[in-house]
């Protein structure tokens, strides 16, 4: 009993932390009241990237960054204690291209750069598994 409520658990987590749409067509721009979000599919997201704009920043633990990240993305772990002060180190006249496992974290890091006055800001969305479902490479560098 104790192996199938923890089944239903986790499925039922993945479900509540995963992307709200399987599509990969459709982009959507999130209103914070102190900005706009814009949240790319995996081959919107890898179009920007692939122009060498801006920044991509993966907001993963070093745990997942080391199975494979986008090319040319920066690490800064979401869960270190001083995230925040680190991220606002970014330049606030690039564009910044923010990833995570699922598109959660990379949607709370995406709202807070955007509360500190930066403005063009992108997350992808549904994080990496679209990314990856796309046949999109990861790299170990």
């Amino acid at each position: 009993m104790k192996k199938l409520t923890l089944f239903f658990l986790l499925i039922g987590g993945m479900y509540a932390c995963g992307p709200k749409s399987n599509s990969d067509q459709s982009n959507a721009t999130t209103e914070t009241p102190a900005g706009k979000v814009t949240s790319l599919s995996a081959s919107d997201f890898k179009d920007k990237t692939d122009q060498n704009k801006g920044i991509i920043l993966d907001v993963r633990t070093p745990q997942e960054v080391s199975q494979g990240k986008i090319e040319g993305a920066e690490a800064l772990d979401f869960y270190r204690s001083d995230f925040l002060d680190k991220a606002l180190e970014l330049p606030k006249d690039e564009e910044i291209y923010i990833y995570c496992s699922a598109g959660v974290r990379s949607a709370q890091a995406a709202e807070m750069l955007v509360q500190n006055g930066y403005t063009k800001v992108y997350q992808l969305e549904g994080g990496l598994g679209p990314w990856v479902n796309q046949g999109y490479p990861l790299s170990k560098d």
